[in-house]
């Protein structure tokens, strides 16, 4: 009885090849487009928190007590050869960056802006995060004799710089004089994290030290871990050899990330809220309407024995196959999409000024993952079985001999 029930099902919904069509499109292209745009935001939020992790915090970071809510060279770590020393230990640890920042004045000779001057080893940032992947003009180093530097993009747009125009920079160095040091541009950074690309300028670790009279000083330590997942393990073991230093996780750094991921889940749960609305009104509709037709043709069987549950069997069938039709197309043409769009990427370039602004690239790669197909064949399985509560409801409530004779529609 389940197998003619199954036939049935199958043949009933090619009565109406048009009205099964449509549905089916329906949910198909819903369902790819909510696939396509999952897959994007997830991927935007994740090029955002990459690069973050690569050009600055990396997994986890640590600063000196208060030096967070006070950025003076009082609040140091020193000396690197301690920390460097604990990291050795710590096997979980796959690199890390030291780095020695201040704020103070660049200035051309018509130009002046308040800015970071970050002293740094270039092949420390080179192993930590390929920071030479984010030079868009110039050269990835600091020129003979560490004379050099590396400017942030837009920090270089608002003083009109070009590779080898020359700057200054003003600051007052541990002992509390007012220093000044002169480079040229050596290399423009475009990493697409804000404060970096609107307030950096790089330059060598050693010319650094000499500026603010230090040695063995950093304001902070960056940390790449080898397993993402045992950074919270990381981040114990060394609150524990290092009671005296803030040891932070990148989301605690930066905890607006965060809040943009919870938002994006948010949307995606919108997005599958919507295809579950669409897949269930046209499962519906097409079900509603092919039960009324068949009202008659149901109500034979009713009448000649057939139980009730292979009448609702036939139904649910009926929607399942529309469903499953329609999840079928549409996770094939959402795969393809977001196949395009995390290989060959979205061009964005006309918007990319704005994108700039929140540290989005002009080129934006989706992310592709099994669970978002999961996610999508039980949004359209659970609007494929509400879709035929109300006619199931109305096909049980009949008098088949009534309806026969023509008495009740």
């Amino acid at each position: 009885m389940y197998k003619m029930a199954q036939h049935l099902a199958w043949l009933s919904i090619w009565r109406r090849k048009t009205r099964s069509l449509m549905v089916v499109m329906m949910i198909a292209l819903s369902l790819s487009g909510l696939l396509g745009l999952q897959g994007l935001y997830d991927g935007m939020i994740s090029h955002l928190i990459n690069t973050t992790i690569r050009s600055d915090s990396g997994e986890i970071s640590l600063y000196a007590k208060e030096y967070r809510l006070n950025k003076s060279l009082d609040y140091r770590l020193t000396p690197v050869s301690k920390f460097e020393d604990v990291f050795s230990n710590v096997e979980a640890i796959d690199t890390y960056a030291v780095r020695l920042e201040k704020e103070g004045l660049i200035a051309t000779a018509h130009k002046s802006l308040g800015a970071i001057l970050k002293g740094i080893s270039l092949n420390q940032e080179q192993h930590f995060g390929h920071l030479d992947a984010f030079i868009t003009e110039g050269t990835y180093s600091f020129g003979e004799g560490n004379k050099g530097a590396l400017i942030g993009s837009t920090l270089a747009k608002k003083f009109n710089l070009t590779i080898h125009s020359r700057v200054i920079f003003t600051a007052q160095d541990a002992t509390g004089e007012i220093n000044a040091i002169s480079f040229r541009i050596s290399g423009i950074l475009k990493t697409g994290n804000p404060s970096i690309d609107e307030n950096s300028v790089f330059v060598s670790m050693e010319k650094m030290s000499q500026f603010l009279n230090l040695q063995q000083s950093a304001t902070q330590i960056a940390l790449r871990v080898k397993d993402t997942n045992h950074i919270k393990q990381v981040q114990k073991e060394l609150q524990k050899l290092l009671p005296d230093t803030d040891v932070l996780r990148w989301d605690e750094l930066y905890p607006l990330l965060i809040q943009m991921q919870d938002w994006m889940n948010i949307f995606n749960l919108a997005s599958y809220a919507i295809v579950f609305i669409v897949a269930a009104l046209g499962i519906f509709g097409v079900m509603l309407v092919s039960v009324l037709e068949r009202m008659r043709e149901f109500s034979i069987m009713l009448a000649i024995g057939t139980p009730y549950k292979i009448v609702r069997t036939q139904i649910l069938l009926e929607a399942s196959f529309l469903g499953l039709i329609g999840y079928i197309a549409g996770a094939f043409l959402g795969w393809a999409l977001l196949l395009y769009m995390s290989t060959v990427g979205v061009d964005m370039r006309s918007f990319e000024a704005g994108l700039e602004l929140y540290g989005y690239s002009a080129v934006m790669y989706a992310n592709m993952h099994l669970y978002y197909f999961f996610q999508a064949f039980f949004a359209v399985f659970f609007a494929t079985l509400l879709s035929v509560v109300w006619p199931l409801h109305m096909l049980k409530k009949i008098k088949p001999i009534q309806v026969i004779q023509g008495k009740m529609l």
